[in-house]
């Protein structure tokens, strides 16, 4: 294997088949490269030039981070790949955010215990999480 890590984003159409390889489910191309375009970081893992490995910090770059897409294809998971790319991913945040940055992220389980090692903590019990219902409303 020839692993290379790059801070380069990848073709809409790698990042969609890394995206089903990896067991995240497809999006639609266009879509995608739109958000890969407008992502603050993205951190592809390559082996050879095979996408594998994919990670991006989505934002408005001062006050608001949200971790998005870290995935691994299935037949590297389990492997370290995914703390590589967490890595990269922490040290942007090390060196680009303040005390009082949001920064955050929705995790699948059991990736909630690779979050873990990066000071990512669950909310506190004064605090929830939530996420829009964008199934479209119908009138009658």
């Amino acid at each position: 294997m020839n692993m290379q890590l790059v801070y380069e984003v990848p073709s809409a159409q790698d990042y969609v088949s890394l995206r089903i390889r990896s067991g995240m489910g497809s999006k639609d191309i266009n879509r995608s490269q739109i958000a890969l375009k407008n992502s603050l970081l993205t951190v592809s893992l390559y082996d050879k030039d095979k996408l594998i490995g994919f990670g991006r910090i989505v934002g408005d770059g001062g006050i608001t981070y949200v971790v998005s897409d870290i995935m691994v294809d299935a037949a590297y998971q389990g492997k370290g790949y995914a703390k590589e790319i967490m890595k990269a991913i922490n040290n942007y945040f090390e060196e680009n955010t303040y005390d009082d940055s949001y920064v955050c992220l929705i995790a699948n389980y059991p990736a909630d215990l690779l979050y873990q090692k990066y000071q990512f903590e669950y909310l506190s019990a004064n605090k929830c999480g939530m996420l829009r219902n964008q199934k479209k409303q119908t009138t009658i």
